[in-house]
C-alpha cells in the first residue's frame, strides 16, 4: 500500500510541475510577442518622418498656422494643392478637414461655378469666411449658404444691393471698404446680422451727425471689436454713442479726439492708434472725462505717417497718450521714444512732453523699430531708464523689437537694461560678438522666428554670446538640416 501511495504522490508532484511549466511557457510566449510588437513600431518609426506620427488634428493645426503665419491671407487654391501634393496621408487629410476649404475668395473662381460648389461641399457646415472684391456671378452660389457666412469682408460698396433681401445670422466679423463712399446704404446691414461682434470700416470719407450714428451706425449692444479707417469728423455730442461691449478700439482717423470724446465704452480694454497717411491731423486737448478710459491697459501705438510732419504727428501722439492713463501694457514705436522723438523736434519747446509720460502704472513695454541708432542716442535711452528707477517707478518687462537685420546695439546694452527691468526680450536684434550676457533669475529672453523664445537662465549663468548662440543652436538641431 505505501508503495501505490507513494507512486500516486509523485505523479501529482510532476502534474503540478507540469503546470507550472506550461504556465510560465505561456507568459513566456506572452512576452516574446509584446517584445516583437515592440521591436516592429520601434522599425517602424525608425522610417516614418516626425510629422507623419503626429495625429491628423494637430497636422491640421500646423499646416494652417504655417500658412496664415507666411501669407496672412486666405488659403488658396495653390497652397492647397500644394500641401495635398506633399503625401497620400496629406492629400486625404486636407481633403476631408472643412477648415481647409471654409474661406472663400471669389476671385479664385472667376467663371467656375463648379469648382466653387465643389469646395464648399467639402466645408460641409463649417462657418465660412467670404471675400469679394468685385460684383462675381459667382456670388449668388454663395448666397444660397448664407446662414454658414461668418465673417464677410467686400470692398465695392455696391455689392451691398446683392445682399439686401438676405438676413445673415453668423456673420460675427465685417470688414467693409467704402472707397471713400457714403455709408448710408449700410446702416440696414447692421439690423440684419444681430451677432455681429467685430466691425472694420476703411475708406471713411464724410462727417458723421448723431442721427446717422444712433439709427444703426454704430450704436451696437453685442460689438466687441470696432476699427474705422479714413477721414471722419463727428458732429455729435460728448458721451451720445454707447458701445456698451466694445473692448477693443482702433482708430486711423484724422479727428480722433471728437470721436473719443462722443463714446461711451465701460469695457474697451485695448486700443490701437495709427495716424492717416493723406490726411493732416486734428490735434487737441481731450475735452471729456478721461477717467472713462481708465480701464483701458493695453494701448498699441503703429509709426507715424513718413509724409506728415513731425510736430504734428508727435503732438498728436501726446494727446492721444494722455487720454489713456491707466496703460499697463504699452507697444510703441522708436520714433515715439525718447531720446528718439526728441531727436525728430529740432526746435522742441521746453514744456514738450514724453507721449509715455502719463503712463504712471506701466508694467510692459514693446518698442518697435529698432535700427542701427546712433551711439549718442544710447546714453539718453538708458537714461529713460534710470529715470524711472530714481523715481521710484516699477521696473518694466522690456521688449525691444529689431526692424532691420542689421540692426546692432553696443556690446553692455542688454547687460545694463537687465538691471533696470524686471525681463528684457530681444527679438530680431542679433548679438555682439563680445556681449556678456546675466542670465539670472529668468531675465533674459531671446527671439527670432527662427526659435522662438528661449530662457536663457536655464542655459548659462554668465558667458559669451558667441558660446551662447552654440547652446542656443543645440536647441534645435532640426533647423541643420533647413
Amino acid at each position: 500500500m505505501k508503495d501505490l501511495f507513494d507512486a500516486r504522490a509523485e505523479l501529482t508532484r510532476l502534474q503540478s510541475r507540469e503546470l507550472e511549466l506550461f504556465r510560465e511557457l505561456s507568459d513566456i510566449r506572452k512576452a516574446v510577442e509584446a517584445q516583437k510588437t515592440v521591436i516592429e513600431e520601434l522599425v517602424k518609426a525608425r522610417t516614418v518622418s516626425c510629422i507623419d506620427r503626429l495625429p491628423n488634428e494637430l497636422l491640421v493645426q500646423i499646416c494652417l498656422l504655417t500658412v496664415y503665419a507666411l501669407y496672412s491671407t486666405h488659403l488658396s487654391e495653390a497652397e492647397r494643392a500644394r500641401l495635398a501634393s506633399v503625401s497620400r496621408r496629406w492629400r486625404a487629410v486636407i481633403l476631408d478637414t472643412p477648415s481647409f476649404w471654409s474661406e472663400i475668395s471669389l476671385e479664385c473662381y472667376n467663371e467656375c461655378p463648379g469648382l466653387l460648389e465643389l469646395h464648399l461641399e467639402r466645408s460641409h457646415q463649417a462657418p465660412l469666411t467670404v471675400s469679394v472684391y468685385e460684383d462675381h456671378p459667382e456670388l449668388d452660389v454663395i448666397l444660397f449658404h448664407v446662414n454658414r457666412i461668418r465673417a464677410l469682408r467686400y470692398t465695392p460698396p455696391y455689392i451691398l444691393d446683392r445682399f439686401a433681401s438676405f438676413t445673415f445670422p453668423a456673420l460675427e466679423d465685417l470688414h467693409v471698404d467704402l472707397q471713400r463712399n457714403s455709408v448710408d446704404r449700410m446702416l440696414s446691414m447692421f439690423s440684419r446680422a444681430p451677432a455681429l461682434k467685430c466691425l472694420w470700416l476703411d475708406g471713411l470719407n464724410e462727417c458723421f451727425s448723431t442721427a446717422s450714428l444712433t439709427t444703426g451706425y454704430l450704436d451696437n449692444n453685442s460689438l466687441t471689436r470696432l476699427s474705422l479707417t479714413g477721414r471722419a469728423s463727428w458732429r455729435v455730442p460728448q458721451d451720445s454713442i454707447h458701445l456698451p461691449a466694445l473692448e477693443s478700439l482702433a482708430l486711423q482717423i484724422n479727428d480722433p479726439m471728437s470721436f473719443l470724446e462722443a463714446i461711451v465704452v465701460p469695457k474697451l480694454k485695448h486700443f490701437e492708434f495709427s495716424q492717416v497717411h493723406n490726411e493732416k491731423p486734428i490735434y487737441r486737448a481731450f475735452r471729456g472725462l478721461a477717467s472713462k478710459f481708465d480701464n483701458v491697459h493695453h494701448f498699441v501705438l503703429f509709426p507715424p505717417s513718413p509724409i506728415l510732419p513731425v510736430r504734428d504727428a508727435l503732438y498728436l501722439t501726446v494727446d492721444i497718450c494722455q487720454v489713456f492713463r491707466g496703460v499697463r501694457h504699452a507697444s510703441i514705436h522708436t520714433e515715439f521714444f525718447p531720446p528718439f522723438s526728441y531727436a525728430s523736434l529740432v526746435d522742441r519747446p521746453e514744456h514738450y512732453s514724453s507721449p509715455m509720460s502719463s503712463w504712471t502704472h506701466l508694467e510692459s513695454l514693446e518698442i518697435r523699430g529698432f535700427t542701427s541708432i546712433e551711439v549718442r542716442y544710447w546714453d539718453s535711452f538708458m537714461d529713460w531708464f534710470m529715470k524711472r528707477r530714481n523715481f521710484g517707478q516699477q521696473r518694466l518687462h522690456l521688449k525691444l523689437v529689431g526692424e532691420e537685420t542689421t540692426c546692432r546695439i553696443l556690446p553692455d546694452t542688454p547687460q545694463t537694461l537687465q538691471e533696470y527691468c524686471v525681463s528684457l526680450e530681444l527679438y530680431r536684434i542679433p548679438l555682439h560678438s563680445q556681449m556678456y550676457l546675466s542670465a539670472s533669475a529668468d531675465s533674459l529672453l531671446l527671439s527670432s522666428p527662427l526659435f522662438g523664445q528661449t530662457n536663457l537662465a536655464g542655459l548659462v549663468q554668465t558667458c559669451p554670446a558667441a558660446t551662447m548662440r552654440d547652446k542656443l543652436w543645440a536647441l534645435i538641431p532640426a533647423s541643420r538640416d533647413l
